[in-house]
């Protein structure tokens, strides 16, 4: 199955093409200005690089938030109307879960990506790693430094915690609170978002491209 990937959310926006979990092409650039319009030629790019056409595509990946306001915006937008117009099944994928994935296999400890909400905010979840397998521990959640210390102490429980994410930006106070590990930098990559939805299509699962509602947190920041 090939499936566009769409990853508009954090700091750095990708666009993939993956067949049946390998990556055939992949394009990051900076999720600015222009935004919409970069999304088009760069998909124009990948087709073409691919020797491939808009009605290759048989299903559509798009991280659906948390993150930028404008960049979920956009990207949700563009892949329902990619699907609603090639009529291929949508997958909409939390963010911070597609961050989490590729760390699966790290046994033991807590996976928390963080994404820079401003605000003095981060975007946050719990996740825990179990080989192939990601299971979530908590919702996607929106917090200040404080009732962030206070959330990872709660889940103390599920081992020392790693942050996963582009943590560039972020107080030291929000470091701080997780000292177990240093940040590892971590990107949203068309590996994961396509694996993920993968598993949704395999499951019959799939959004609907008009009504599909994006993961904001709370409203326009940016």
């Amino acid at each position: 199955m090939l499936i566009l990937t769409i990853e508009t959310c954090t700091d750095t926006s990708t666009l993939g093409l993956v067949r049946d979990g390998a990556v055939l092409a992949e394009a990051a650039f900076p999720s600015r200005h222009t935004l919409a319009k970069r999304l088009t030629l760069r998909l124009e790019w990948l087709l073409a690089e691919c020797g491939l056409a808009k009605g290759d595509i048989e299903g559509i990946a798009v991280s659906s938030g948390p993150g930028s306001f404008t960049g979920v915006r956009i990207g949700a937008a563009a892949a329902k109307m990619l699907a609603w117009g090639l009529r291929v099944p949508l997958a909409g994928v939390s963010t911070l879960e597609a961050l989490a994935y590729p760390f699966r296999a790290l046994r033991g400890h807590l996976l928390v990506p963080v994404i820079n909400a401003r605000r003095q905010q981060v975007y946050t979840a719990g996740f825990r790693g179990h080989g192939e397998i990601l299971e979530r521990a908590t919702p996607d959640l929106a917090l200040s430094a404080e009732p962030f210390a206070g959330w990872l102490a709660d889940h103390a429980a599920d081992g020392p915690p790693v942050l996963l994410g582009q943590v560039e930006g972020l107080s030291a106070s929000f470091v701080e609170a997780a000292p177990a590990l240093a940040p590892v930098r971590a990107l949203v990559t068309p590996m994961a978002l396509a694996a993920l939805a993968a598993a949704r299509f395999a499951r019959g699962e799939a959004d609907d491209p008009m009504t599909m509602t994006p993961i904001y947190l709370r409203g326009a920041a940016d």
